[in-house]
């Protein structure tokens, strides 16, 4: 049976991603993973537009510190975590991504090469999916 994990967030992970990148990136870069994952699931929360979360200050910012965490954390769960914020969240480039590709773990090759290559990805199921509409 797979493992199950429950992961959630307090006003402490709030507080530190109101504090800004410094504190954001101390808790990413650190030892502790239930901690590191705990504050990427409040990122979610803060990147997701529906919540109207004003980042945009640390934003830049937070996609370079998002894609060091994909090739640095020797977690999976906490890569997975950040690489989806960067899918869901920004936009390439991914030069980080793109420089330390041999460093993603290997489950998440596959989509660290989609987010690398998102823009063209995206381009070319529009138009399959126009192409598709116009033959029916």
């Amino acid at each position: 049976m797979a493992e199950v994990r429950c992961i959630t967030y307090s006003a402490e992970e709030k507080a530190i991603v109101r504090k800004g990148t410094g504190a954001i990136r101390e808790v990413l870069l650190g030892p502790d993973n239930n901690r590191k994952l705990s504050l990427l699931f409040a990122l979610d929360w803060f990147m997701d537009p529906y919540f109207q979360q004003d980042i945009s200050d640390i934003k830049e910012d937070l996609k370079e510190l998002l894609q060091t965490v994909v090739v640095s954390s020797g977690d999976y769960d906490v890569s997975d975590d950040a690489l989806n914020l960067l899918i869901s969240y920004t936009w390439p480039p991914f030069p980080i991504l793109e420089q330390n590709l041999d460093r993603v773990p290997e489950k998440l090759k596959a989509d660290a090469l989609y987010a690398i290559n998102m823009e063209e990805e995206i381009r070319k199921e529009m138009r399959e999916s126009s192409t598709s509409k116009e033959k029916s």
